[in-house]
């Protein structure tokens, strides 16, 4: 019976503990307001930005589509993408390092041709910012010399539209003679960036001559050059996709029929006197016919020299090498030069002429 007692008594003590417990008390005095939140962002305030209900992006990728950088053959699944040494520029994987200044690049498993993501910083920041060029801070080194090129925008461009170094390198202040063994010497094909460069920095051959080196307007705007003439929103007739924008291209269908357009937006900006399309492309058909009699003039002296095949290429291999005088080896690479720029001079004009003409001077 003690022990009950004693049970109940200590039973009771906790009740009454837990009771205390439980109590409310009266009630304190209200807290401090808190600091208003800030309203969250919606989750496609980025994502609009760019992809709205328009369709300026399909725009772009149908001028895209009959771009040379499309249709060439060379980017992406070809031989070149996949290739040691070309993956660079012919893979959309390895431009992206090479901008970054690596090169020598191991071809990606599966290298892609040139989109939107090799030149555009696309799903970065996921804002209209994802639209700007990958651009080399700075300039880029010449692969073909120790000269940096700063030509804003269109360093995105001469990443990969310069020239290589060609072999043999001449040195024109020796009277040794150089020793060509490939029937394509010459710089690598593209090197409108050299070109564009000029006077002193674009790796071709001076030579002594009739016409002093001096650099054309196109060539020294270099805060618009490349993008300005070759991206300008198209003129063609029936909004044709193949002229201006993302085709890149200044000019489309041939000389021979008169069907070639020039789009006039990417020169007017600074050739104001012509204010329609025939009157620039006249322009146009007049500077190319001059620039091409001279070149062809050239280009015969070098044939009639046997310095070139009846094809255009040199005559020279590793087993029958060509052997001659380092003026006339550099005549031979500032043809090649000029050639591979594409332009018929019309990239810096002044400097292209000086080049054809001293050349012709040195052969004859």
């Amino acid at each position: 019976m003690k022990r009950l007692l004693n049970f109940l008594a200590i039973f009771s003590l906790g009740a009454m503990i837990c009771i205390s417990c439980t109590k409310e008390g009266p009630q304190g005095p209200p807290g401090e307001d808190g600091i208003d939140g800030i309203d969250g962002t919606s989750g496609t305030a980025g994502c609009i930005q760019c992809h709205t209900n328009n369709e300026n992006m399909q725009i772009k990728s149908a001028e895209w589509a009959v771009s040379g950088h499309v249709t060439g053959g060379h980017m992406g699944g070809s031989s070149y993408g996949s290739r040691e040494g070309c993956t660079d520029c012919h893979s959309s994987q390895g431009y992206q390092l090479a901008v970054t200044g690596s090169w020598d690049n191991s071809p990606a498993d599966k290298p892609l041709s040139a989109n939107c993501y090799t030149c555009h910083q696309i799903h970065e920041t996921y804002t209209a910012d994802d639209w700007a060029f990958r651009v080399p801070d700075g300039g880029l080194p010449f692969l073909v010399n120790d000269v940096t090129s700063d030509q804003a925008n269109a360093n995105t461009c001469i990443v990969c539209h310069q020239s290589r170094v060609a072999e043999p390198e001449i040195d024109l202040a020796s009277s040794d003679n150089v020793s060509i063994t490939s029937s394509r010497y010459g710089p690598h094909h593209g090197p409108q960036g050299n070109m564009i460069a000029g006077v002193g920095n674009s790796g071709a051959y001076e030579l002594t001559g009739s016409m002093n080196y001096v650099n054309s307007t196109h060539a020294s705007s270099t805060s618009t050059s490349c993008v300005t003439c070759h991206m300008a929103s198209g003129a063609g007739s029936g909004g044709n996709y193949e002229l201006g924008g993302h085709s890149n291209n200044v000019a489309v269908g041939s000389w021979d029929d008169d069907s070639r357009e020039v789009n006039v937006n990417g020169c007017i900006t600074c050739h104001n006197e012509y204010s329609d399309n025939d009157g620039i492309t006249a322009f146009v058909a007049s500077a190319r016919a001059t620039n091409m009699a001279l070149f062809d003039q050239l280009a015969q002296k070098l044939t009639d020299l046997g310095y070139l095949t009846g094809s255009g290429s040199v005559n020279a291999s590793s087993g029958t090498p060509l052997v001659i005088s380092p003026e006339h080896a550099a005549a031979i690479y500032n043809y090649q030069f000029v050639k591979e720029d594409q332009s018929m001079m019309i990239h810096n004009p002044k400097y292209a002429k000086a080049l054809i003409t001293n050349s012709l001077e040195a052969l004859n």
